[in-house]
């Protein structure tokens, strides 16, 4: 089996981890599903163009993301992939700071509830599954096609704010260092929303979804898997547990049922609150 994982060359933090777990999920199926080949192909795709190749399988055929609702009616058939029901980041890509310009900080700092926040504009790229959450929690959202652009439409004044993962926090600005003068992260608001991540893969290889879910489960229950992530997001962890700061935490009215555990703030997993699902994640065909 050849697997071709697709990095898109803007989160590092994330894709390491992502590429270090599908290595450990498929050294773990080699006795039962033989050998693999595994590459990472860095390109720069929408999500809608991203989605088609995956479907191809041509270029890339798998790739990580969050999970997404099964059939929509903007679901089509270059777009669809299989879905492996298993989630790599116990919810951790739902945590966000907030990216502001640096003028705009006393105004921030006024903030006291969510509807103080809901009355700026939040900046997404079209397509991700972000944009439908926080539209559903009544925040004001303005989602532009090419999200290379956010940064430059935040300094622009086209947009107040941009939401980034824990995990992507140290990077972000680093990417555009002559925009941090204008731009800062805001140390004391955070938002919550349940966002489990999953791997996709080409829809023309259930084998090679059924491996890969068997490879995450085995990983699961001998612990490998909850040992790399925490090695992975220590500083991250870190954060979670000691941060002091505003939380506005949303609904996120898309995960399933057999998802529940992402449900549950991943804190609270931290601290021992709840025992991890014992529930089999099952690949299915999704976007």
């Amino acid at each position: 089996m050849e697997f071709r994982y697709w990095d898109w060359g803007a989160t590092p933090k994330r894709d390491d981890y992502q590429f270090a777990l599908l290595t450990l999920a498929l050294d773990k199926t080699t006795k039962d599903y033989g050998p693999y080949q595994l590459t990472r192909v860095v390109k720069s795709y929408s999500t809608s163009r991203l989605r088609r190749e995956i479907n191809r399988g041509d270029v890339v055929n798998v790739h990580a993301g969050p999970w997404r609702p099964l059939e929509t009616s903007d679901d089509k058939l270059p777009e669809r992939s299989l879905r492996v029901n298993v989630p790599i980041f116990k919810d951790l890509l739902g945590y966000r700071k907030l990216l502001i310009r640096r003028d705009d900080l006393d105004r921030f700092k006024r903030i006291v509830q969510a509807d103080d926040l809901k009355e700026l504009v939040v900046g997404q790229a079209n397509g991700w599954v972000d944009v439908e959450i926080y539209r559903h929690n009544g925040y004001r959202v303005n989602d532009i096609a090419n999200p290379a652009t956010l940064l430059d439409m935040l300094a622009k004044k086209r947009i107040d704010y941009i939401p980034i993962s824990l995990m992507d926090v140290d990077t972000i600005l680093a990417s555009r260092p002559e925009l941090a003068e204008q731009l800062m992260l805001l140390p004391d608001i955070t938002i919550y929303f349940p966002l489990p991540v999953i791997f996709y893969v080409t829809i023309h290889e259930p084998r090679m979804a059924e491996r890969l879910e068997a490879g995450l489960n085995l990983a699961r229950q001998d612990g490998s898997l909850e040992r790399l992530f925490k090695s992975s997001f220590a500083h991250e962890l870190e954060l979670l547990r000691n941060g002091t700061h505003k939380r506005f935490t949303l609904t996120n009215p898309f995960v399933p049922r057999e998802l529940v555990e992402e449900k549950k703030p991943l804190e609270a997993a931290e601290g021992g609150a709840h025992a991890a699902s014992s529930a089999k994640g099952r690949w299915q065909v999704g976007r």
